[in-house]
């Protein structure tokens, strides 16, 4: 048997992600991106600029109003390290089995577990107003508005209070829709026909206003055994302003930290632009002692901060759907 097997099965797992889309699509459509260097440090502001937009005429005799600003405080951001289980096959398995693919099927199980895993996170970010950490995620004085739901109100409603709660802050809508949310938005017409005094067509409408609908569904287990949790709340929708008036780029930003050039080369990726680990284990693996495996787990380190709140709106609907 070759003796770097282990490192042969390292360039097998390879790489889980592509650089033309290294996070998960629903992070990206959110998200100003950024990559943190290993030792690196990340910064955010605690919070806003209050001051006054003034802008005053010249006077005759050309005299200078004058005001002294102080600087806003800044905080550290924690980076947060997510690791997949170490898996394992044993080496028997893996020699005489003629399903050569096993490792693969894991590296795609581990990918797509950790990028549920970050969106998880950040909608509970956004939900909650806080990182990974636990910490204030939000600048101090400012909060995300959660849109309130009315007796009488229905869907159409509450994504319109949600749009109007935003829409001086930033365009280029996002809705994030849990499964219960965008059903009824598909099934919105059809089930409001007997009972409308005017064509809505919902759909349409929110495509005339330029708002985008994404569904998001899956699961994800949070801890081992704790059992697996819905990425968002079937019931509950995220309206975000992915242009922003007051504040550059988008509401949320994300970050990865770069994984090290010696632990990518190992894997067999870019040793410039690696962001996650897919770290294989040479047998002997310890599992319930000794076992003569190759074992394999991811590792990334992520963080993300929430600089313009004001552009995002989330609301509950569990009353009315």
């Amino acid at each position: 048997m070759n003796e770097n097997i282990h490192l042969e099965i390292a360039k097998l797992i390879g790489e889980p992600i592509s650089y033309k889309l290294p996070v998960p699509v629903e992070i990206a459509m959110v998200s100003d991106l950024f990559e943190v260097e290993p030792g690196e440090h990340l910064w955010r502001y605690t919070d806003v600029d209050t001051a006054k937009d003034t802008v005053l005429k010249v006077s005759a005799g050309g005299a200078i109003t004058v005001v002294e600003r102080s600087p806003i405080g800044d905080t550290e951001i924690t980076l947060t390290g997510l690791h997949s289980k170490l898996e394992y096959v044993e080496v028997n398995d893996v020699l005489s089995s003629p399903d050569t693919n096993i490792l693969g099927r894991r590296k795609r199980a581990i990918t797509r577990s950790m990028d549920k895993r970050e969106l998880k996170a950040l909608l509970d970010g956004i939900i909650n107003g806080t990182d990974l950490e636990g910490n204030s995620a939000l600048p101090s004085s400012v909060t995300i508005p959660t849109v309130s739901v009315d007796t009488g109100d229905d869907l159409y409603d509450v994504i319109m209070e949600a749009k109007h709660a935003i829409e001086d802050y930033g365009d280029q809508y996002i809705l994030l829709a849990g499964s219960t949310v965008k059903e009824k938005i598909d099934t919105y017409d059809k089930d409001n026909a007997s009972t409308f005094n005017y064509n809505v067509t919902l759909s349409a409408k929110l495509r005339e206003l330029g708002i985008d609908v994404a569904k998001i569904f899956g699961t994800v287990e949070l801890t081992d055994g704790g059992g697996e949790l819905a990425l968002l709340n079937a019931k509950k929708f995220i309206l975000l302003a992915r242009n922003s008036r007051v504040e550059e780029g988008k509401p949320v930003k994300f970050a990865r930290r770069r994984i090290s050039a010696d632990i990518a080369k190992l894997m067999g990726a870019d040793v410039d632009k690696a962001q996650r680990a897919l770290i294989s284990v040479p047998t002997p693996v310890q599992a319930s002692g000794n076992k003569l495996a190759y074992g394999v787990y991811g590792y990334e380190s992520i963080a993300f901060c929430i600089p313009n709140p004001k552009a995002i709106a989330v609301a509950d609907c569990t009353s009315i759907i």
